[in-house]
């Protein structure tokens, strides 16, 4: 049997087009979509698109089309099988392996040191046969489909870099039963991918994949404050009114407002909580605020509104200033004023964690060997100030709609926004980090996040619709400098 790629032309363009796989076979897409895309790539890059139909002797078996362009900067883009099809009457008979040998042998002759493709990771039989071929995930998800590689000079070891990062070298990810990370990006053309490698569980083959929940750390605290500034919009809170009267037994000398808690300038300790294991008993906010936790007691220890003092006391203050006020959890707030707007179906304040959404979270560190095997993270009652769980994912979206209410308003005010990221003091606004970039060209806002066992790192441009979100499975000091240059290299290579 001899395999043969003949391009597509006005003699066999029919006869492609009469090709199909089986009806269980929803993953391929239809070959008339396929060479209308690939007029139109090529009306604005002649060449780039190369459709081929594939021949066993001299019987049409199949079809393939290529993304072939050698000048492009990023090698990730370059050399692509674009679509690859079997007739379903010519399946099962060898041509696949077969075609797909010549396939790279065509990239090869023409210079290609690798080769990319794309697939929906639940197209298992798909996967079997490029796994067959040499081709390995990259942990690059593009528009939902995972991207597979295979190297064509050298030895055939995958590339990990993600706009342009190796980032399981900075972040040590180590095979499949190590520590794992997760990443989402929505970059300066408007393209969405997400980045998953090593493992969501700490001793376990537990692939990481974008649906996975991850604790935030304080990266909680803007979440909660975009909840409670929806109730500034709505007229039923006042940020700089004296709520000293709604917790009288927290503020022994007021004045106290939730710009000044927001904005970390009221004066309190507590800098951050450690959690508890995952079966503690619950703790109310009274409870934590009162010292009765693992945490001392809430005091004002630095002058009110004269310098910056990051306390998550101060924000538990606010949470529980803000349940008293609107009478209702911040939960159940956040639920109804951000994750429904915004169609977000795997972030909140889930403390504790729902059975039902265990199944697919991280686990931090080691805490399932050292604490509990079914829950290795912590419980977090300081829900405004480390509470929430969350994927990349959603927090590239959270940002990306903050990011236009900075601009023209949407889910807050344009007013409301822009006093959220507007700095009071020290380069931090309402439960914000906030910083102008390469000489000031971009306006940036985000925050990080520190659990145990937990990092996250999270900025997104306040000028175009742009946000990066990194979320790992342990914290070391090393780790932490890493993921802050790793989201940073992202952020600006994303910009490029």
């Amino acid at each position: 049997m001899t395999i043969r790629l003949d391009a597509v032309n006005d003699k066999n363009r029919d006869a492609v087009l009469a090709l199909s796989v089986r009806e269980d076979q929803p993953f391929v897409a239809r070959n008339d979509v396929s060479l209308r895309q690939a007029d139109e790539t090529n009306a604005e890059q002649p060449g780039v698109a190369r459709p081929f139909a594939i021949y066993a002797d001299e019987k049409l078996v199949g079809f393939c089309m290529f993304a072939f362009d050698p000048e492009e900067k990023d090698p990730a883009y370059r050399y692509w099988l674009w679509r690859f099809m079997i007739d379903k009457n010519e399946q099962n008979k060898g041509y696949g392996q077969a075609a797909l040998q010549e396939i790279i042998r065509y990239f090869k002759e023409n210079g290609a040191d690798r080769l990319y493709l794309s697939t929906e990771p639940e197209n298992a039989r798909g996967l079997h046969v490029y796994h067959k071929a040499g081709f390995r995930e990259t942990g690059v998800i593009e528009g939902d489909e995972a991207v597979l590689m295979r190297m064509l000079k050298g030895p055939n070891k995958t590339i990990k870099t993600f706009y342009g990062v190796d980032v399981d070298q900075a972040m040590r990810i180590r095979g499949k039963k190590g520590y794992g990370v997760s990443i989402a990006v929505c970059d300066s053309d408007g393209d969405f991918n997400t980045y998953c490698s090593g493992s969501g569980r700490y001793g376990e083959d537990f692939p990481v994949n974008p649906d996975m929940l991850f604790q935030a750390g304080s990266v909680s605290k803007p979440m909660f404050a975009l909840t409670l500034l929806r109730y500034v919009d709505k007229g039923l809170i006042d940020l700089d009114a004296d709520i000293s009267g709604v917790v009288p037994e927290f503020v022994k000398k007021g004045p106290v407002s939730f710009a000044a808690l927001l904005s970390h300038t009221a004066g309190y300790n507590l800098h951050g909580f450690p959690g508890y294991r995952a079966d503690h008993e619950p703790l109310s906010l009274e409870d934590v605020l009162n010292g009765k936790g693992n945490t001392p007691k809430l005091r004002r220890i630095g002058p009110y509104g004269k310098q910056f003092s990051y306390s998550g006391g101060g924000i538990t203050l606010a949470e529980l200033a803000f349940t008293r006020i609107t009478g209702t959890t911040l939960r159940e707030a956040f639920q109804k004023e951000v994750a429904e707007p915004l169609g977000l179906k795997r972030t909140g304040f889930f403390q504790p964690l729902d059975e039902e959404l265990v199944a697919n979270a991280a686990f931090g560190w080691r805490l399932a060997q050292k604490e509990d095997p079914a829950r290795g993270f912590h419980y977090y009652p300081e829900h405004a100030a480390a509470g929430l769980w969350t994927t990349p994912t959603e927090l590239v979206k959270i940002g990306l709609e903050l990011s236009r209410c900075y601009r023209k308003g949407g889910l807050l005010k344009k007013k409301t926004a822009r006093r959220m990221m507007t700095p009071v003091l020290d380069d931090y606004g309402l439960c914000l980090d906030v910083w102008e970039s390469e000489a000031r060209k971009d306006s940036v806002a985000g925050h990080d996040g520190e659990n145990w066992g937990f990092l996250t790192s999270w900025v997104f441009s306040r000028k175009k619709d742009m946000c990066v979100a990194v979320m790992y499975n342990n914290v070391t000091e090393a780790a932490d400098e890493a993921m802050n240059d790793i989201a940073c290299e992202i952020y600006k290579n994303a910009k490029e």
